[in-house]
């Protein structure tokens, strides 16, 4: 008996019905196999599996006094660790580094003084930086170089907030701060003097509380972003004192900006009435505020400004102004602690009603105002 031998279309249908089979086969075990659920991460939690933060449990400290770092190369201290790193000290060497993907670094300024020329903190990899101005410390930057207009003492890829209630007196002819995120600021007393610019900042800035104080050649604070003022001190003297390309929002507090170029007004989301003032010609006067009583503030002027942006929790709805006169008392941030004070030189402008500048209204703007 010849052997059956399989033609080349016969091994085809061989192949079809094996491969049927197998479906049916398969189809049948699925009938019966329960299968679990794919588990989908909420958006927070996936957030928060990348965030690591180990500023509670690692902790080391940097004593500038003892001039002894294992880990600094070229004078530059390289951080990759999350955890809390405590400054104190006179620093007049060492730059700080962070690279530190996803992780929360936190600086803790402890009576730490730093003459470092330039770029004393560069953020180039990093969740978050929070810089502590540990309580009851205070805390000194002097920074000067040949670039100073190519240079920030502190910049950021990434968040920074400022908490604590120590303080930070920065002299600079750079910038003070430059990030690509955003700020948050807490508690911290902050003092920018003689710097050229404050801040330069690609998102947003929210001060819930503490003080600022801005005194710059060219610009105060720059934010392509939002910026709320919730409470607290706020006051930035210099060519440009306040932009944003966003809202910006004051809450509360006590915000106070004398620039030269024209001042962004409030949003009408703002919660406290706001005070602007347009002088007609550039001006460097002391400027009164007096609230038909008595004088409520008094600017010491020095550096030219022809814009004033006032806002407070105002007592009264009518004030005077007055542009010349005498003050003695201590000056604090560009504004007096009176004494006694002999006003001259009252102002005025069109429309006003017995020469009164009335705060009624949310935003109230006064333009062209001269000299009586």
């Amino acid at each position: 008996m010849k052997p059956i031998r399989l033609t080349t279309i016969g091994k085809i249908v061989w192949a079809i019905l094996l491969i049927i089979l197998i479906v049916v086969l398969w189809g049948i075990i699925s009938l019966f196999k329960t299968e679990e659920p794919k588990k989908v991460d909420s958006p927070a939690e996936i957030d928060s599996k990348k965030i690591i933060d180990y500023t509670d449990s690692n902790f080391y400290e940097y004593n500038f006094d003892e001039d002894n770092f294992e880990n600094s190369t070229d004078d530059l201290i390289t951080i990759k660790d999350s955890g809390t790193y405590k400054l104190t000290g006179n620093n007049s060497k060492y730059r700080f580094k962070i690279d530190s993907p996803d992780s929360v670094i936190k600086l803790v300024f402890s009576s730490f003084n730093a003459t470092v020329p330039e770029n004393l903190i560069n953020v180039v990899n990093a969740n978050k930086l929070i810089i502590e101005l540990e309580s009851g410390t205070e805390n000194t930057i002097i920074s000067s170089s040949e670039n100073a207009t190519n240079y920030s003492i502190i910049s950021s890829v990434s968040d920074i907030d400022f908490i604590e209630s120590g303080s930070l007196k920065v002299t600079s002819d750079g910038e003070f701060l430059n990030t690509k995120a955003n700020i948050n600021f807490k508690d911290s007393i902050l003092e920018l003097n003689n710097v050229n610019n404050g801040f330069d900042i690609n998102g947003n800035f929210k001060m819930e509380s503490g003080t600022i104080y801005v005194f710059a050649a060219e610009q105060g604070l720059n934010s392509k972003g939002n910026i709320t003022i919730e409470s607290g001190t706020f006051i930035a003297r210099s060519k440009s004192a306040i932009k944003n390309s966003g809202l910006f929002i004051i809450n509360k507090g006590k915000i106070f900006l004398a620039s030269l170029e024209e001042i962004q007004k409030p949003n009408a989301n703002s919660l406290q009435k706001t005070l602007i003032l347009n002088f007609k010609e550039p001006r460097n006067n002391l400027l009164f505020i007096h609230d038909t009583t008595k004088v409520v503030l008094v600017y010491a002027g020095e550096l030219s400004y022809q814009h004033i942006l006032y806002s407070d929790e105002f007592k009264a709805e009518n004030y005077v102004l007055y542009g010349s006169g005498k003050v003695a008392g201590t000056q604090e941030y560009g504004l007096y602690h009176v004494d006694d004070t002999a006003e001259d030189g009252q102002l005025t402008c069109e429309g006003l009603e017995n020469d009164r500048f009335q705060v009624k209204d949310l935003v109230n703007i006064y333009n062209d105002i001269v000299k009586k």
